[in-house]
């Protein structure tokens, strides 16, 4: 991004005008909290346009951003509404005018309660099958799997429901037909269930044919502010200036060497080329967070001659570590040179930050999930989502863990919200104990004779599969929504920061060095996974440590920017 027409700001303390549109560029560190706290305070103080009923709406991308944020306001909370986009786009415009769109498509009102990640149970599919009559496509697993996998996209300003890659969407030798693919949201549609992607499509189906919603969520929000809008993807980009076009002043900050949700189809352009008219621009270059030791790497990988962060406090510490060994010894090694209280474990993949904190030391990288889920049928996604239920409750995520429990015995009759805390409570009591045992065991001892469960496991092929399948090899492939323990990965680190931090880069069994380190060895911020490699380093304050099996006598000499450890 250009920055020599923008303002640079001398710290995020700085004022800027509160009745234009602007865009702001902050790195990491930068403090970007800081100034949306200072400036909604800085609206609430001098704009007329706010009131009880006129209120702030500070959207950021996660519920950790979420809970930051309105811890930082304190009292003016009663000014500002502060969500995630897909939660303010579902509480502003799908919920309460849903309704708008009756006769183009079906809605079972009384069911829907917000949006999740749909996995299709059986009766969709065949009734999707049966729908579209497209019988061949046999493979009842496979094709959920892939269903699941269909995403809303903006091709050339039209909404288009697609898959993310040419070759899927296949099921065998069948390609599952395009025409077909609205029909399977229409049946989930019809059954109450909304997910995340299909709030961005009603958003704009529902203003598309009420206009008026646009007016009424101007009236309601003057000013919306977005946090980390790098990870904006088009459809979120078109809703926002659709509703800018008029009274909304608008506001986005984000830093396009930290877009790393690619995955999830944002895309780093719509902050880049991001524009509205009289919209300013400005930077921020400090980096409160880290030390000068962790800044220089961070500015020797964005190799930005403008863009130079620095320390205002000058921060210093020691030289970054590359510890060469084995990624446990690795974590031994850490947690011996800064104690384990402060450190906190990273790796691109879940299961490899996971293995350390569950200590399985024989690396593994295996779809286990599909094996419950799409394999196992219903016994199989009851174990998985009690595995899920407790290893949410492991991290106070009460909430979180009384609902996968409620999923796991979704066909139980009267298994209530008391139900799944008296069922949580008896298993939690017994985790120690739960976690040693394989998934047979823990299933014929646990699960097996509660709640009318009353299918045991004895002998065949799933029996099989479980009795060689440990629970922590399991619990080390659950995703953790807002992940807040000391072992995730670098995508959910995104927006925290940490005292010291280990980064698990692949084990040797899938090592290569030029290509695992290139963000070091040749760093490149127009590639994503350098990019996420960069929000890893930069959550560091003190102590960065970076793991990795083997390195040359040539990438050693390489690397002069960091002490060398032999383990």
């Amino acid at each position: 991004m250009d920055l020599s027409i923008a303002k640079k700001l001398k710290d995020s303390n700085e004022r800027i005008d509160i009745f234009n549109h602007f865009k702001i560029v902050a790195g990491p560190g930068a403090g970007k909290t800081t100034f949306l706290t200072n400036h909604i305070n800085h609206i609430i103080e001098e704009s007329d346009k706010i009131s009880d009923l006129r209120k702030i709406a500070c959207i950021t991308y996660t519920n950790v951003g979420v809970e930051t944020i309105v811890h930082r306001l304190g009292k003016s909370i009663d000014y500002v509404e502060v969500t995630t986009i897909h939660s303010f786009l579902y509480l502003n415009i799908v919920k309460p005018y849903l309704w708008v769109l009756e006769g183009d498509y079906e809605f079972d009102y009384a069911s829907i309660d917000g949006h999740d990640e749909i996995i299709p149970t059986f009766s969709i599919i065949n009734e999707f099958k049966q729908k579209t009559r497209q019988y061949a496509l046999d493979d009842n697993n496979k094709l959920a799997k892939e269903l699941s996998k269909l995403q809303w996209y903006l091709d050339d300003e039209e909404l288009v429901l697609r898959f993310k890659e040419t070759w899927e969407g296949k099921v065998g030798t069948y390609n599952i037909r395009k025409d077909s693919y609205l029909e399977y949201k229409k049946i989930c549609w019809k059954k109450g269930l909304l997910s995340h992607d299909d709030v961005l499509f009603l958003s704009v189906k529902i203003i598309e044919k009420a206009p008026r919603v646009l007016e009424i969520i101007r009236g309601k929000f003057p000013y919306i502010l977005v946090d980390e809008f790098q990870d904006t993807n088009p459809i979120q980009t078109k809703i926002l200036k659709l509703i800018a076009e008029k009274e909304t002043v608008v506001g986005v900050i984000g830093d396009e060497c930290q877009s790393i949700y690619k995955f999830q189809g944002a895309d780093v352009t719509q902050f880049i080329e991001f524009d509205l008219p009289k919209l300013k621009t400005y930077y921020i270059e400090d980096n409160h967070r880290s030390t000068l030791e962790i800044i220089n790497v961070l500015n020797y990988m964005r190799n930005d001659s403008f863009f130079h962060q620095k320390s205002p406090e000058n921060k210093r510490g020691s030289k970054p570590k590359i510890l060469v060994g084995g990624f446990f010894d690795s974590y031994n090694e850490a947690v011996k040179l800064c104690s384990e209280d402060g450190l906190c474990t990273l790796s691109f993949k879940n299961e490899l930050c996971n293995m350390v904190q569950y200590g399985i030391d024989n690396y593994f990288s295996d779809n286990i999930s599909d094996e419950f889920i799409f394999s196992d049928s219903d016994r199989g996604k009851m174990i998985f989502y009690i595995i899920h239920s407790l290893e949410y409750c492991k991290q106070d995520k009460f909430k979180d863990a009384i609902k996968f429990m409620k999923k796991a015995y979704r066909k139980v009759e009267k298994f209530d919200d008391r139900s799944a805390l008296e069922n949580l409570k008896r298993l939690y009591n017994l985790y120690s104990e739960i976690s040693k045992l394989n998934i047979k065991e823990f299933y014929n001892n646990y699960i097996y004779g509660f709640y009318g469960v009353k299918s045991k496991l004895t002998n065949g092929r799933a029996s099989n599969y479980y009795k060689g399948l440990s629970y922590n090899k399991v619990a080390c492939v659950i995703t953790i929504t807002d992940d807040n323990g000391k072992f995730r990965t670098i995508h959910k680190s995104k927006g925290d920061e940490f005292k010291s931090v280990l980064l698990l880069i692949q084990p040797k069994e899938n090592f290569n060095e030029e290509t695992e380190l290139a963000f070091l060895l040749n760093p490149d911020m127009n590639i994503e996974s350098h990019r996420v490699y960069y929000v890893a380093i930069s959550r560091a304050m003190e102590n960065l440590y970076i793991s990795v099996p083997q390195l040359s006598t040539e990438n050693r000499n390489k690397l002069k920017k960091f002490d060398i450890v032999d383990i």
